[in-house]
C-alpha cells in the first residue's frame, strides 16, 4: 500500500527543505542541477518555481508530505499556459525511493492540474533513469523524442528520453498512442 501523500502549494516557506533536497548529491543526479545547491542557489530555484505560477489561478508546484516529514516536490509548472502546455517533474529525498512515492506524487500532481484542462503535458528523463521512465509511462506517458547523448554528468554522455500527455476530446483523457519516438 501506498503511503498517502499531502500537497501543500509550495512556498517561500519550503525554502530550507527544498535547499536540503538540491543540495543531496543523489536526488540532483538526474536533474538539471549540475551541482549541489548552495542556500543562494536552492533560493534562485525556488523563486523561479513560484515566479513561473504567478497568473495561475492556484498553484501548480507542491511540496510532498507524509504525515509532518517533507519528502520532495512535484508539480507541473507551465510552459505555455495559453496553449495548456505545462511540464512535469517530481523530485523525492532518496529514503522515500522505491515506496511508489514518486508515482503517487506525479499522479497527484497531475490531478490537481486536470483544473486547468491541460492540452499536453511534458516531462523528460535521463534514459539510465529506470524508475522515472517506469512512471512516466504507468502515467500514459508517450515517449516523443531521444536526445543522444544530451545530459552530461562526470564525464559521461548520456540519452534524455523527451515524454508527452496529450489530452484528448471533451473528455480529457489521456492519449497512450502519443507520437513516435524521434533522434534530436
Amino acid at each position: 500500500m501506498t503511503p498517502a501523500l499531502t500537497l501543500e502549494p509550495l512556498s517561500r516557506a519550503h525554502l530550507p527543505e527544498a535547499a536540503a533536497l538540491w543540495a543531496d548529491p543523489a536526488v540532483i543526479r538526474w536533474t538539471n542541477i549540475a551541482a549541489p545547491c548552495t542556500e543562494t542557489g536552492a533560493a534562485d530555484r525556488l523563486e523561479h518555481l513560484l515566479d513561473c505560477q504567478r497568473g495561475l489561478p492556484f498553484s501548480t508546484v507542491f511540496a510532498l508530505r507524509e504525515g509532518t516529514a517533507f519528502r520532495g516536490l512535484a508539480g507541473c509548472p507551465p510552459v505555455d499556459t495559453a496553449a495548456g502546455i505545462y511540464g512535469l517533474f517530481y523530485q523525492l529525498l532518496p529514503a522515500c525511493w522505491g515506496r511508489g512515492l514518486g508515482l503517487a506524487a506525479a499522479r497527484e500532481a497531475l490531478r490537481h492540474l486536470e483544473k486547468l484542462t491541460p492540452s499536453l503535458v511534458l516531462a523528460d528523463t535521463v534514459a539510465e533513469n529506470t524508475a522515472s521512465v517506469r512512471i512516466l509511462e504507468r502515467l500514459g506517458f508517450a515517449r516523443t523524442a531521444v536526445r543522444p547523448g544530451a545530459f552530461r554528468r562526470e564525464g559521461r554522455a548520456l540519452d534524455i528520453w523527451d515524454y508527452a500527455l496529450r489530452r484528448g476530446g471533451s473528455d480529457g483523457s489521456a492519449l497512450r498512442d502519443g507520437p513516435h519516438i524521434t533522434e534530436k
